[in-house]
């Protein structure tokens, strides 16, 4: 099977030769672990960032989709992630010091620690400024432009090296557009006061998921992730009833949108949601649920055995094992990933996030050798 046909048997509850693997992020530390270099690409910022200012908007687009080809490559993943890339007329960033940048009239922040990028201008707002604006953005008529080409170069230069080395990859997206536990406070308590509101701001963001999902189906991506995070390890941030009445139709929308493109589509979210689970796939009307999140008690081999018409991407422990086990447990890991999986399909390789800034390089790199081995191919070490 090729990569491509490999992630259609998954969605097709089809037995693949061998479960599909993929990654939606690769941050530092293991991405320049991976490719033996630091890598330009938006999840390592402070490299993106003097990239782009040193060199310019051509050469930082080119080095970024040169290395998220690489790290797929390198790994052996059999679906990369496309998503649209800053524009060329995009003012490029001025270096304030190595992790400090002014982009679009903003100055911005890399916190190595935690991989988060602040925005240092917003904290001259205060909490009513920023509900003030985020309310007068809900009163515009939005307006939906025509992507650019110069928007799909990554993208487009990444199908191309794919092409060039043979390698015929599944695409993936990201249209996350209905946030629940990243909403500001004032926009949680609308649930209940304003639910108008919420419904206006779901409305807009659909809109905007649906489009970009459209360009993302024509650019080749056969799989489109939806939702937004909304849960915890006790659950939901708002009550089942909320999440069936305010957000699920919402996702529902978009997903019988992008179906009738061909293209399968995902709810997304980390967190405990047995109870929700329903409403979350079915009632989503989706075909597989990404982000699973073995830590939060999210099984695998029950999710196979009581949802098992969908598909599921994720349940590697990026909360624990990949952070603070042995290289054995990450081994371990990963053969109970894919023997919980298997089974007609419906399951492809992933963390239950992202490779994220505290997953330490060799435990990442120690699952996918076991991953590897299991399926009786080269080590990543014999692999140039």
């Amino acid at each position: 099977m090729t990569s491509r046909q490999r992630v259609r048997a998954a969605f097709q509850h089809r037995e693949p030769d061998r479960t599909p693997i993929f990654e939606r992020e690769i941050k530092p530390p293991t991405d320049s672990v991976v490719l033996g270099r630091s890598a330009v690409h938006p999840y390592n910022w402070p490299e993106y960032m003097r990239t782009w200012a040193v060199e310019g908007w051509e050469s930082v687009m080119t080095k970024s989709a040169d290395d998220e080809f690489e790290l797929a490559r390198r790994l052996g993943f059999d679906m990369i992630r496309l998503s649209l890339n800053p524009s060329r007329d995009t003012p490029p960033p001025e270096r304030i010091d190595d992790v400090t940048y002014r982009e679009a009239g903003e100055v911005r922040r890399y916190h190595a620690e935690s991989g988060v990028v602040e925005n240092l201008t917003a904290r001259e707002h205060s909490a009513e400024d920023d509900e003030a604006h985020f309310r007068k953005g809900l009163e515009r008529t939005p307006t939906y432009d025509d992507v650019p080409d110069d928007q799909l170069f990554v993208a487009r230069r990444i199908r191309a090296l794919a092409e060039r080395e043979g390698l015929d990859l599944a695409y993936y997206a990201s249209a996350y557009s209905i946030p629940v536990a990243a909403l500001p406070a004032f926009a949680l308590e609308w649930f209940v006061t304003e639910p108008e509101l919420i419904a206006r701001y779901y409305d807009m963001q659909s809109e905007h998921a649906i489009r970009f999902g459209t360009i993302m189906a024509h650019e080749g991506c056969e799989v489109i992730g939806l939702g937004g995070d909304f849960a915890g390890d006790k659950g939901p941030v708002i009550s089942p009833r909320a999440y069936r009445e305010h957000v699920v139709p919402h996702i529902r929308r978009q997903s019988d949108a992008l179906h009738r493109l061909g293209v399968w589509t995902t709810n997304t979210t980390d967190g405990y949601l047995w109870d929700v689970l329903d409403d979350f796939l079915a009632g989503a009307g989706v075909d597989g649920y990404g982000e699973i999140d073995v830590a939060a008690g999210m099984d695998l081999a029950r999710l196979k055995r009581e949802q098992g018409e969908f598909t599921f991407l994720g349940n590697l422990d990026i909360r624990h094992v990949l952070c603070s086990g042995t290289e054995e447990d990450a081994r371990r890991e990963m053969i109970r990933c894919i023997e919980e999986g298997w089974g007609d399909g419906g399951h492809v390789i992933m963390t239950s996030n992202v490779v994220h800034e505290d997953v330490r390089p060799e435990l990442y790199l120690a699952a996918i050798d076991a991953y590897r081995e299991y399926f009786g191919l080269e080590r990543l070490r014999e692999i140039p």
